[in-house]
Parts: C-alpha cells; sequence; structure tokens
C-alpha cells in the first residue's frame, strides 16, 4: 500500500540538512519578532513584472512513498539571464560574517522552490538568490547561484532519499492511530452520570468546529469527558491534534493518566507533556549555549537520531521518558520536547504555550491550527492568567538605575533612560497612590523604543557583570511594554502607581482579556473550555471569549455550546 503525506519545503529541508548548537546568546528586538515585516520591504522593492509568495508544488514517488512538497517562494524575479527565485533571510549577525557556505538550509530551501518553477516551466536552468537583511541596520547581502535542472532534480530526489526512512516511521505510527482511534471504546466500564453528555458534547463541537465552554462538578471526571472525545475526534477529517492546556502539574498527571488507561484499551498514539524549561534542565544555569552547556553542543546533529529513536519505542513522552531519551542522545530535553510537538497527536502543557505571546509556540503555523482542538481544564484559571499574559509594567527607578551605571561608558544610553525615568514622573501624583492615564504620552512610547535601540547596541558588545544583567532585566521589561501596547485598547486601563522611595511605575492593565483568548482561539478548530468553577456562568463565558450561547443542562452538568464558527 502506497503511504501519501505532504510536507513544505522547509520542514524537509529543516530535517536532512540541520545541524549545529542550540546558541540563545542575547538577541536584539528585532530577533524576536516575526520576519515577517522584513520580508515585506524587501518584497515591496520588487520591480514591476516581479511576483512574491508564489506557491509551488511537486509531488514525489518513492519506495511506496507518495511526498508532496509544497510552499511559496519569497520571490521570483525577472532578469535578463531568466527567472531568479528569491529567499529572504534576516540575521542578526554581520553581514560580511556570511558566505555561501554559511545556511546550507536556506540553500537547500531556496533550491527545492527552484526545481519546482523549473519543472513547471520546463527550464533548462534557473537562477537561485539568496538575500540576507541584517536586522538592526536593515543592510542587504545577495548571493546569486545558477543551477541547472538536472542539477536540481538531482539534489531534490536525494534529499527525498534521505527524508524517506523517517517518513516511513511516521506513516506507521500514523496507521497505527489511524486503526485504533475507531475501534476506541470509552476505558472504563460505564459512564458517571453526566460524562456521556459532556463527552457528546465535545466530539460535536470538534465535529462542528464550534467552542464549548462546560460546568461540571468535581468528581464527575472532566479530564476523560473531555480527552476521550477529542481522541475519537481525531478520525475527522482536517483533524490532527489535540492540545490538552492545564495551569497545574496535577491536572497534566490525570491527562497523562487518561492516556494510559485509552492505551490500555488498544489505543496506539503518540503524545508528549511539556515541562518548563528551568524545571527540566539539566544544568545548575540554564544557559543555552554550547560553551556552557553539552546538551546544547551539537544539539541539531543528534536530533533527528532522538526522534526516531522515541517514536520507536516510546508512546506516551512524559517529562521522565523525555529526560531518559535526551541523556542517552546528550540533548536538550527542552528543545526536545518542543521539537516532538511536530509529530505528536497529542500535546499536554501549561496555558502559556498557545495563549501566552511571549512563549506561545511560534512553530504552530495556521494552517496546523485549523486542524488542531485545544481542551482548556479548570479554564476559570484562564482569566486571571490571561490578565498577567497581557498586560506590562515600567519602573521610573529601573531606568535611572541603568542611567547611573552607563552615565561614563555610554552617555546616549544614560540619556534617554534619564528620560524615560522624567517621562514617568511627569504624572506622579503626590496626593494619590494610583493615577490612571488616558493614552500613552506619544514621546514614552517613543523614548522607550530609542531606548531599546541603544540598549541592543551596547548589549551585542562583550559586557559582563551585575550592571548588564540589570540592563538586560530592563531592556525585556522595555520590549514587553511596547509588544503589550500592540494590544491596547478599549479593554485596557492605563495606570500609573507610586512605590516607596520615590519609584513610580506605568502598567498597561488588561482588564477584559476576552477580546485577545477570542482571538486566539478563533484560530483552531476547536476550543474546549471546561471547570468545576464557571460561576457566574455568564462572565466566564464571556471573559474566556464566548458570544452567542446555547444551553444544555441536567442536574449534575450544564454545558454551553458556542454557535458561532471558530
Amino acid at each position: 500500500m502506497e503511504g501519501k503525506m505532504t510536507i513544505s519545503v522547509r520542514e524537509l529541508v529543516s530535517y536532512v540538512y540541520r545541524t549545529g548548537h542550540i546558541d540563545e546568546r542575547f538577541q536584539t528586538n528585532t530577533a524576536l519578532l516575526e520576519g515577517t515585516a522584513i520580508h515585506q520591504e524587501v518584497q515591496k522593492k520588487y520591480k514591476e513584472g516581479d511576483q512574491s509568495e508564489v506557491f509551488l508544488e511537486y509531488e514525489f514517488n518513492k519506495e511506496g512513498l507518495l511526498l508532496k512538497v509544497q510552499g511559496r517562494c519569497d520571490g521570483l524575479l525577472i532578469s535578463e539571464e531568466g527567472p531568479v527565485i528569491d529567499e529572504i533571510k534576516s540575521t542578526g549577525r554581520e553581514l560580511d560574517e556570511i558566505d555561501e557556505t554559511t545556511h546550507p538550509v536556506y540553500w537547500a530551501q531556496a533550491k527545492g522552490y527552484a526545481f519546482m518553477y523549473a519543472e513547471k516551466e520546463d527550464l533548462d536552468q534557473i537562477q537561485v538568490q539568496l538575500t540576507y537583511v541584517q536586522k538592526r541596520t536593515k543592510d542587504k547581502k545577495r548571493m546569486r547561484r545558477t543551477f541547472t535542472y538536472k542539477e536540481l532534480k538531482g539534489f531534490m530526489e536525494e534529499t527525498v532519499e534521505k527524508y524517506n526512512s523517517y517518513a516511513q516511521i511516521l506513516l506507521h505510527i500514523r496507521e497505527q492511530k489511524e486503526k485504533t482511534v475507531p475501534d476506541l471504546k470509552f476505558p472504563f466500564q460505564g459512564y458517571r452520570e453526566g460524562q456521556r453528555k459532556l463527552a457528546g458534547s465535545v466530539y460535536r463541537t470538534v465535529e462542528e468546529k464550534r467552542n464549548l465552554f462546560a460546568q461540571a462538578p468535581t468528581g464527575i471526571g472532566k479530564t476523560i469527558s473531555t480527552l476521550f472525545p477529542a481522541v475519537k475526534a481525531l478520525q475527522l477529517e482536517d483533524m490532527d491534534r489535540v492540545f490538552y492546556l492545564t495551569a497545574k502539574t496535577i491536572t497534566r498527571t490525570t491527562a497523562e493518566e487518561s492516556l494510559l488507561k485509552m492505551k490500555e484499551k488498544g489505543l496506539m498514539l503518540r503524545s508528549v507533556t511539556l515541562t518548563a524549561k528551568d524545571k527540566i534542565c539539566f544544568q545548575e544555569e540554564t544557559i543555552c549555549q554550547p560553551d556552557f552547556c553539552a546538551f546544547a553542543d551539537g544539539y541539531y546533529d543528534r536530533i533527528n537520531g532522538a526522534i526516531v529513536d522515541i517514536l520507536l519505542n516510546e508512546t506516551q513522552m512524559t517529562r521522565p521518558v523525555i529526560e531518559y531519551y535526551a541523556r542517552k542522545h546528550r540533548i536538550c530535553p527542552f528543545e526536545f520536547s518542543l521539537d516532538l510537538t511536530d509529530v505528536v497527536d497529542i500535546i499536554i502543557g501549561d496555558y502559556n504555550y498557545i495563549f501566552d505571546p511571549r512563549v506561545s509556540l511560534k512553530r504552530l503555523l495556521p494552517d496546523r491550527k485549523k486542524k488542531t482542538a485545544i481542551l482548556v481544564d479548570e479554564s476559570h484559571n484562564l482569566v486571571e492568567r490571561a490578565r498577567d499574559m497581557y498586560s506590562a509594567a515600567i519602573h521610573k527607578q529601573a531606568y535611572m538605575t541603568v542611567a547611573e551605571d552607563w552615565q561614563e561608558e555610554d552617555d546616549a544610553l544614560a540619556k534617554i533612560s534619564e528620560a524615560i525615568g522624567k517621562d514617568l514622573m511627569r504624572f506622579y501624583s503626590s496626593t494619590e497612590e494610583y493615577v490612571q492615564w488616558e493614552q500613552v504620552p506619544g514621546e514614552l512610547e517613543e523614548n522607550v523604543e530609542r531606548f531599546l535601540t541603544q540598549a541592543e547596541a551596547l548589549l551585542q558588545e562583550e559586557v559582563e557583570g551585575e550592571r548588564k544583567e540589570r540592563l538586560i532585566d530592563v531592556y525585556f521589561q522595555s520590549q514587553r511594554f511596547l509588544k503589550i501596547l500592540e494590544y491596547v485598547d478599549d479593554h485596557y486601563r492605563l495606570i500609573g502607581e507610586s512605590k516607596s522611595q520615590g519609584d513610580f511605575s506605568f502598567k498597561l492593565f488588561c482588564l477584559d482579556p476576552s477580546h485577545v483568548l477570542r482571538e486566539t482561539t478563533k484560530g483552531f478548530r476547536s476550543g474546549i473550555f471546561f471547570s468545576a468553577t464557571l460561576s457566574p456562568f455568564a462572565y466566564y463565558k464571556e471573559m474566556l471569549g464566548g458570544r452567542e450561547v446555547i444551553i444544555f443542562c441536567n442536574c449534575l452538568l450544564l454545558t454551553m455550546l458556542l454557535r458561532s464558527m471558530s
């Protein structure tokens, strides 16, 4: 039987050609943002007749595997020598440090697009260009090479051949899931009162691509009543994965136990439990650099072998299992667990992996979200957590300390830090502990942006000591402030607070997180919010992003189904 898979060019070449280390040294403000703006700026300057975001695809038939490779190239340019595939990459490195051998994965990705376009247009040869954009200076460096169709075809066939053994493993575990999910029975002798109704509501919600808000009493068995129907829903068309989100370790453990019960009934699928980096790190101090951590050094040289090993031998990748295989293959356990989220069926973890704009999984692309359901356990806790996730504060004294630390060495940084401190004190009240602002002063926003630019340049240098640590702290507080400022609307309150010893803080306080939660949830196929404490129900339903509701209830269970399409 021929197996069929679809994969992006980027995923394919990343798996086959990635090498090197994890190296999380200080990253600039722009390094933490999406590269979309930089891509768009380059694309805006394309000439007439050039195209951007050109969709390409091709099917490879290799040893019983029909692999559809697809993707969008950043640019298709017209030159006197013929078409040019342009791949745009932003970088924090200085451009003179980059040459044609620096990023083989980038060249591989561009060559993949070039092959598909040359095949489509019946070209004998085609040009491939990498356009690097330095994030801080916005300077550009372009490198262009010409490949024959024969060279590109040989390269892609070799790439697919290298991927094929891994693809066969993915097909095997997919086949296991497809065979066992339809036959899976409820893993207990019978349903408790109210369980069947909740389970049925969850399944219909995922089937109909809607959202569900459910209040059920303690002891009813909410975890199995939501996770079991969500697993059953994996047999639906365009339904690939489930996120089980919770704020507590004990409920993560309960979810793992529920999956184990289903495994005992014959279920064969893969799950991973995500643990916070500072908890699962093998080192005493979490420094993700090859010079400090043997598990970061050469991580990408060993990760493929580790993933194959764990997929072939495990179904539930809990924290102890992750740690065992991470030590066996000498890789970072945290990054290992994140890499596994790309291939497993169930992901168990904290709310922040989906809802927190600082740490949410950037690898979760829109097309994958549409095939993913999220189960939010004890969802009444998400309201307060979301307020914190989408709030930010800056402090006068922190900037004044930076000004004092750097006044002799970096006058520009000291002056802009002092200016921010003065901006904040303009709104200080000697008679009131709290003051409310109507809007963020334009000069404050501009000065914080200038502070980030100045601090970034300094932090790229080899600076050590406590003052550098203080600067980094203020830098990231400032960065978060500007990030959250993008969300500020009528759901926010801008609050100034007088602190002890003359300090003053300014907080962007998210009073009502309903809008951001609704926007986050609507990217997914379905959202299931459940708790024993959604009371008053109308309040929590609204705060969690719910709208028009139909009520289903009995003496033990109250469920409410959001009727608007996700």
